[in-house]
């Protein structure tokens, strides 16, 4: 088994302003704004994923043959990169304010690098009970980790609107 450390993706200085900051303990990168907004992000996220690109997380099974539960606890431990973009919406009781709502739209990937790397670490894994509890993640299908905009995110919207940034 090898004993090299995990490939993550490295996060330019220059592109990081762009794509957020990430969950505490995790190297899953938020950022949110505008439809428009969400363009310049993603254009960022795919020059962090050149060569071989980004998928959403269902698109991970295509390299490391796991679920999206599986998925979504790598996530959650810091044991994959993920970027995610959270569409700001209208508050329909503040005029010219936006929110951040687990409803709506958002974006997410994943470097496909890490997927392969991913799967070659689990190829080499020989506890059976182990590689299982890995590809099954907690068997929640419903998990809404990646759609619920964190605390510190929306902590950060209110701040930039009160001072007019946004």
């Amino acid at each position: 088994m090898s004993n090299a450390p995990f490939p993550f993706v490295e996060i330019p200085e220059h592109l990081k302003e762009i794509i957020g900051v990430p969950d505490p303990g995790t190297r899953l990168y938020r950022a949110y704004g505008t439809e428009a907004d969400g363009s310049k992000w993603s254009d960022a996220v795919f020059d962090i994923c050149h060569g071989d690109g980004a998928v959403s997380p269902g698109g991970v099974a295509m390299y490391a043959r796991v679920s999206r539960p599986g998925v979504h606890k790598k996530l959650k431990t810091g044991g994959l990169t993920g970027f995610v973009f959270h569409v700001t919406t209208d508050s329909l009781f503040f005029k010219g304010k936006k929110k951040l709502s687990a409803n709506a739209t958002f974006y997410c990937y994943i470097p496909v690098s890490e997927c392969k790397a991913w799967a070659r670490e689990l190829s080499e894994k020989r506890d059976k009970a182990e590689l299982t509890k890995e590809v099954m993640g907690d068997g929640n299908y419903n998990d809404m980790y990646l759609d619920n905009p964190p605390k510190h995110l929306k902590e950060k919207l209110k701040a930039e609107q009160k001072k007019g940034l946004k």
